[in-house]
């Protein structure tokens, strides 16, 4: 690079310089800074020469000038014989924690890329701070999928929605022949689904959809999609979708009671049990309480109605009782039935 062309660039090095070698704590107050020599001497590294008042110029241009003429681009701190440093990032620290934090912990990425993105998430914190990074994210193994067609799926998906376009994919199980293996679902038919939403619940990615086959909103973990294609055709349900209140739906389906048909199911319980209902099923327009008597009061609310459903209302026991509808009532009497013949 000619001599004039590198000079060019002395701002951006300088920038540079004290992106890496200098930081603040949460309050701004320095922790690392440079002094002019460190700059100079940087810069004449880079084979860039540079003298005090040259330096002292750029960097009152990313301080936005002298008087604040312009909007700073750096919010650069000290200078006038004391050490110069930056006070506040794009990201603070803080933040940054917090997406290594994610990006280690997170299931569907796998240890490589997760290094490679925190090394990546280095770049906007000094050096001192990127040696935190490390030391405290990347040190345990956590299972994660080693493929990255679950993130490229995911990309897919939420381009559909964007564009309001059907999805199509091949859904997998684990095969009971070799649970190493997985096999598609329906006998390899796909499946066709209106996208709408992604969820993540426990770690794991789920897309609610309308269903073209069973005409339902529909919840598919989406690592066990394969083949996952936008069609050209438009979504569907869409007003059904609205019709269910999504917030309430994502809230009561996933977890224990994911993978069942939906409806509205009204349910008596204790006041002992206030509290525990309140946190898994919070009042809102779609879920109804309504107090009974001194001991007692019932809810109605939208339930994805499944056997993980039927557990959950076995292990409260006495407590609680399936009122409405006396067809959901009539199934969960039959899910008991069937358990205590395994035990005669």
């Amino acid at each position: 690079m000619p001599k004039s062309d590198r000079q060019k660039l002395k701002i951006f090095y300088i920038a540079d310089y004290l992106m890496r070698e200098t930081d603040a704590d949460e309050k701004g107050n320095m922790l690392h800074g440079v002094l002019l020599k460190d700059v100079e001497q940087y810069l004449n590294s880079k084979g860039i020469e540079a003298e005090n008042h040259s330096i002292r110029r750029d960097i009152d241009l990313l301080r936005g000038g002298r008087d604040a003429a312009f909007d700073a681009v750096l919010d650069v701190q000290g200078g006038k014989g004391k050490p110069i440093y930056l006070g506040t990032r794009f990201l603070p620290f803080e933040d940054l924690e917090t997406i290594a934090e994610c990006v280690a912990s997170a299931n569907f990425i796998s240890r490589p890329e997760a290094e490679e993105l925190i090394e990546k998430l280095k770049k906007l914190c000094s050096k001192y701070q990127a040696d935190t990074l490390k030391s405290e994210y990347i040190v345990a193994e956590r299972p994660k999928y080693t493929e990255r067609k679950m993130l490229k799926y995911l990309r897919r998906i939420k381009l559909a929605i964007r564009n309001n376009q059907k999805i199509s994919f091949l859904y997998t199980r684990h095969s009971p022949v070799n649970i190493t293996q997985t096999e598609n679902r329906r006998k390899g038919k796909r499946y066709v689904v209106s996208p709408f939403n992604v969820v993540l619940s426990d770690g794991n990615h789920y897309l609610i959809g309308y269903d073209d086959t069973y005409h339902q909103i529909r919840a598919y973990r989406i690592d066990r999609m394969d083949d996952v294609k936008i069609t050209d055709e438009p979504r569907e349900g869409e007003e059904k979708f609205k019709r269910l209140g999504i917030s309430d739906y994502a809230k009561q389906t996933f977890g224990m009671f994911i993978g069942g048909k939906a409806g509205r199911i009204t349910l008596q319980f204790e006041n002992s049990l206030l509290d525990a209902m309140l946190e898994r099923f919070p009042k809102g327009p779609d879920t109804v309480y309504t107090p009974i008597d001194d001991k007692h009061f019932s809810i109605k609310t939208f339930i994805v109605e499944s056997e993980n459903f039927y557990g959950w209302v076995c292990g409260l026991g006495e407590k609680i009782v399936i009122v409405d509808p006396p067809e959901t009532a009539g199934r969960f009497k039959d899910y008991i039935k069937r358990i205590e013949a395994h035990y005669q």
